[in-house]
């Protein structure tokens, strides 16, 4: 054996193996020494105006890349003291971390994953949320920067942390919960079991009118609830979409995303919600046509959309493609190009109100009995003017247009509403007119 070490290649193996084992040992101690849980807290506290508490960090620097785990954190206003209190918890962040940076002391980050988080954020009536001071500079929390200079969002800025996002992967979430309340909308959204991914991330920090794109894939289920905790539905969602993350001119984090959500079975709406239950009251326009609906029911189903296609900016949420929800026989149908706005409580949405070709099939004998009574001169031109008003490949349609607070709508009929007591008199007042013509031309010869 010692013969064998005499050897000079088996030499220089054993020198490279001690080295690099010297190495592995140098870069493990280097990184405890940067990644310490009283070190990272002090890091973060010096960013952002918050209380800052880790329960522990672990290192592992024989992972290619190597990972940082980061356990129990509690993000929470500095004047609280009780992480129970604390709006912004998680049980683990892990960070893929490149080798290269560890020489430099820094941390190279190329992906990151978040479980088990609990975040609640309230969007105040006055446009600001709940977490804005959290995420805010400490200068900018004491009021130290020149108001030229502050930022909207406070906290992360693409022109600060260019290299950072330049150098990271991707992000993802899982087994989480975001609850948000929407003050001037009167709604809470608790979006459970929460799976959230942010791939294909290409960002330039330097130029990004041309490169400011990533993949959000988003998977949830959202309980709504009206500020009186009213149960309000169930939406399971599930979707692709792309997102670009930042203002390309101030660099600060402004999503917008473009996408396309689809909705299970089990999805549901509680018809006791204002849009759904005062659209239904413009069902009563039928009382002219001879039909009374009667009272809405409890549940509202999904229709035909079986998805949600909507484009988001600056709290405000764009219809792309009509999304439509089954009230028993009855389908309510928000219009593509309609908007709502999650930070004003405004809206302005067009919407249909189609019976189904059974309920339709039901009620159209109804509504033509009463044509059996006009002249029969006039039966015609009503007729016609109540099918091109009133119905639509056969199903029994009312337009409707729904504009101000979404939390307390005005909706009213969109369109021509034939009023058949209204329509015989004109056309009986036409015919009249016409018989009379006819007469004086008679006279006349």
């Amino acid at each position: 054996m010692a013969a064998l070490f005499k050897k000079p290649s088996v030499k220089i193996v054993a020198l490279t193996a001690a080295f690099v084992l010297c190495v592995f040992v140098g870069i493990g101690l280097l990184v405890k020494n940067i990644a310490t849980k009283d070190l990272l807290e002090q890091k973060i506290e010096e960013s952002i105006n918050a209380e800052v508490v880790i329960g522990g960090v672990e290192v592992s620097i024989f992972n290619f890349p190597a990972k940082l785990v980061i356990t129990d954190i509690s993000l929470m206003p500095k004047a609280a003291s009780v992480p129970a209190e604390a709006p912004v918890k998680i049980g683990e962040i892990s960070l893929s971390i490149g080798w290269l940076g560890l020489f430099q002391k820094h941390i190279d980050v190329k992906h990151i994953g978040i479980k088990e988080a609990d975040i609640k954020i309230t969007y105040h009536k006055d446009g600001t949320t709940s977490l804005k001071k959290l995420f805010q500079s400490p200068d900018e929390a004491e009021g130290e920067v020149q108001e030229s200079s502050k930022k909207e969002q406070g906290g992360f800025n693409i022109h600060e942390q260019g290299d950072f996002v330049a150098s990271l992967g991707g992000l993802s979430i899982s087994n989480s919960s975001l609850n948000l309340v929407l003050e001037e909308m009167g709604l809470q959204l608790e979006c459970q079991d929460l799976q959230v991914e942010l791939s294909s991330i290409e960002i330039d920090p330097n130029d990004l009118v041309a490169s400011n794109e990533a993949k959000l894939k988003l998977q949830s289920l959202i309980r709504v609830y009206s500020d009186k905790r009213e149960h309000y539905g169930d939406l399971y969602i599930d979707g692709l979409s792309g997102v670009s993350l930042f203002n390309v001119t101030t660099g600060e984090i402004e999503a917008e995303v473009d996408g396309e959500f689809r909705l299970s079975d089990q999805s549901w709406l509680s018809t006791n919600m204002p849009f759904i239950s005062r659209s239904w009251e413009q069902l009563s326009v039928l009382k002219k046509v001879g039909l009374n609906v009667g009272r809405v029911p409890e549940r509202a189903t999904f229709g035909r959309s079986k998805s949600i296609s909507a484009h988001y900016h600056l709290g405000r949420i764009r219809i792309i493609k009509a999304l439509s929800i089954w009230v028993e026989d009855w389908e309510v149908a928000i219009l593509g190009g309609g908007w709502l706005s999650t930070q004003t409580d405004q809206h302005d949405v067009r919407g249909e109100l189609l019976a189904s070709k059974k309920t339709s099939a039901v009620m159209a004998p109804t509504i033509f009995k009463g044509l059996e009574l006009l002249p029969k001169e006039l039966r015609a031109s009503v007729a016609d003017d109540v099918k091109e008003n009133l119905f639509r490949d056969e199903r029994l349609l009312v337009k409707i247009k729904s504009t101000g607070d979404f939390s307390d709508p005005k909706i009213r009929p969109d369109g021509k509403i034939i009023d058949l007591s209204k329509a015989t008199k004109g056309a009986a007042g036409e015919l009249l007119k016409q018989k009379a013509g006819s007469l004086l031309k008679d006279l006349l010869k």
